[in-house]
């Protein structure tokens, strides 16, 4: 997967096995820098996505699909839209679940601010992943009120009036989480990135089951009974190429109501800052 979340999710189990099964990994992924020089990776040996190299066996890490479900139980063991993302790993690897930070290879700078800040992520790659953008607008305001500066990162341009709005690299995104006194995210890879970083993370997510990300260092923002948790659904299977995919309200009033309905005052209220 090239996806931040699931690299960032599945890696750290390379060092479970090969310390569970005393033999040598090698690891291929989209993002090795992010893992190399790392104490915990030490005895890992990267290589980039294709290369060939001789080994005893090999295991692909991934979602898989059968007949356009998530039912491909000879690659899945168990369907990977009802456990926690990181046990797909540990399913198709043969180890007991548990869940695992190792960190990443990020250096840390000086603050890039001289006041305060909140740190939103409000960019996420499904439409039922994301937030109101006039609920950003109001929450920000809120933050602003009592005293912080806000700042969002997104790939492109996303512009709230009286914010700052950073579109860099993720080195330089990593040390604007890191000075941080909060991150505010959505059930998507910048929330996985800050929280293998070590941080907080405060997670606006009514799209999926409380324990379906990670679950330390993190207070997840949602509401009960306002839909089905459609991503967590044993019948329902997420289409990546339908931005609004919503299998129970899609092109009604109530499309998406699962992260429509979380309020901002909801979430400022949850804020330990």
């Amino acid at each position: 997967s090239k996806a931040i979340g699931d690299t960032i999710s599945w890696a750290p189990y390379s060092v479970e096995f090969a310390k569970q099964k005393k033999c040598k990994v090698v690891m291929s992924t989209f993002h090795n820098e992010w893992f190399e020089g790392l104490e915990e990776y030490k005895d890992i040996k990267f290589v980039t996505p294709g290369s060939s190299i001789v080994c005893k066996s090999v295991y692909n890490i991934g979602w898989y699909k059968k007949d356009g479900k998530w039912d491909d139980h000879e690659k899945n063991p168990n369907q990977v839209n009802l456990i926690p993302l990181q046990q797909a790993a540990t399913d198709i690897l043969g180890l007991e679940f548990k869940e695992l930070n190792f960190g990443l290879n990020f250096k840390k700078g000086n603050s890039p601010l001289d006041k305060p800040y909140v740190v939103f992520g409000p960019n996420a790659t499904s439409g039922c992943k994301e937030w109101d953008y006039n609920h950003w607008v109001s929450l920000s305001k809120m933050i602003k009120d009592i005293g912080y500066e806000v700042v969002t990162l997104t790939q492109k341009p996303f512009h709230i009036e009286g914010t700052i709005n950073v579109t860099g690299k993720l080195d330089e995104a990593a040390n604007y989480l890191y000075h941080a006194k909060a991150f505010i995210g959505l059930g998507s890879g910048l929330s996985w990135f800050n929280w293998s970083l070590g941080n907080h993370t405060y997670m606006i997510n009514g799209f999926a089951r409380p324990n379906h990300e990670f679950t330390t260092k993190c207070t997840k923002i949602y509401n009960d009974n306002t839909c089905i948790f459609c991503w967590n659904d044993e019948v329902f299977t997420f289409d990546p190429g339908d931005w609004n995919w919503c299998p129970v309200y899609k092109g009604t009033k109530k499309q998406h109501v699962c992260q429509r309905s979380i309020t901002p005052l909801q979430v400022f209220n949850k804020l330990d800052i």
